[in-house]
């Protein structure tokens, strides 16, 4: 009888430590680090994404950060493929993958299945862009009521980088984009998850934390981080990683489109929201371990985590 090889989760919204749980974990236990982070795979975004120090990077393997430059693409389908190659090769180390992070499409893929969508295509890119413009996004996105009628419903309306891919990938294959879906492979066929939420329960408490971590970013340099990247890299607004939280806002700053009483205020409505996202989507996944983070230390989580999953 063969036993499936385990893997390890460690999840939770913003701000909730998760990464330095993770390094506690591994000083003890036979772990390798996996970001699950959709801003960490972006070289010389430091700052806003909160990595780990260099110190930290250099003594603990870290897979899935700093993995393109700021100004390429890097989309959901490539982390997916990637992560598996990795955790395979983790595993034939005799160590254990540990998947640490909270973006939560990284996490619903990685569950529900891999699947291989068709590359990128500049030229439908171009022509998608001209109907957009030529008929507007709304009417694009009320196309998939007929094309592809899972993907109308599962995309939000604003979101145009995701009605871009799903009619692209429509354009390419003949196929709606959610069809790649039902035969996807999922990790759970191949390994045993052991999923970890960490959880802030008092709002109060969660709050502060966000507030302390924005405040933080802007006194330990963001503003000159996005500055360097500005002068550094062809990014504008519609470059993804400029769409990560901070990043955006600090670019419209340094192009004169905010102040920077406002710049604050919006990177901190922007976390808020982006928190509330993640512990709704949270909640539609069952977790082996569910941690109230509140009053509680680093080490204090990883006791919990080795109680409760006999990590002794």
């Amino acid at each position: 009888m063969s036993y499936k090889k385990e893997i390890f989760f460690i999840v939770g919204p913003t701000c909730t430590g998760k990464s330095k749980v993770a390094v506690e974990l591994l000083k003890k236990h036979p772990f390798e680090i996996i970001y699950m982070d959709s801003s960490a795979v972006y070289k010389n975004l430091n700052i806003g994404t909160d990595k780990p120090s260099k110190e930290i990077l250099e003594k603990y393997n870290h897979h899935m950060v700093d993995v393109v430059e700021p100004d390429e693409t890097f989309n959901v389908n490539f982390y997916c493929k990637t992560v598996e190659a990795i955790m395979d090769r983790v595993i034939s180390k005799g160590k254990i993958p540990l998947i640490v992070g909270g973006t939560m499409m990284y996490f619903n893929r990685l569950l529900q299945g891999i699947n291989f969508l068709p590359e990128r295509d500049t030229a439908e890119r171009e022509f998608i862009r001209y109907l957009i413009d030529r008929y507007s996004l709304s009417a694009i996105h009320d196309c998939f009521k007929i094309l592809d009628y899972d993907s109308h419903e599962r995309i939000n309306l604003n979101d145009s980088q995701r009605i871009e891919r799903a009619l692209e990938v429509y354009l390419l294959t003949g196929k709606p984009m959610s069809s790649f879906f039902t035969d996807s492979k999922s990790i759970s066929d191949k390994y045993s998850s052991k999923i970890i939420f960490l959880i802030p329960q008092n709002r109060d408490i969660y709050q502060r934390k966000i507030e302390q971590r924005t405040s933080k970013i802007f006194s330990d340099g963001l503003i000159d981080e996005v500055s360097s990247l500005k002068k550094n890299y062809q990014i504008n607004l519609q470059s993804q990683s400029m769409k990560s939280i901070g990043y955006r806002q600090t670019l419209e700053y340094l192009n004169g489109k905010m102040s920077k009483t406002q710049l604050y205020d919006e990177c901190l409505i922007a976390t808020r929201q982006l928190a509330k996202r993640q512990i709704t989507w949270m909640k539609k996944f069952r977790a082996d371990l569910q941690i109230n983070i509140d009053h509680k230390s680093y080490v204090e989580i990883v006791e919990c985590i080795e109680t409760n999953l006999l990590l002794m």
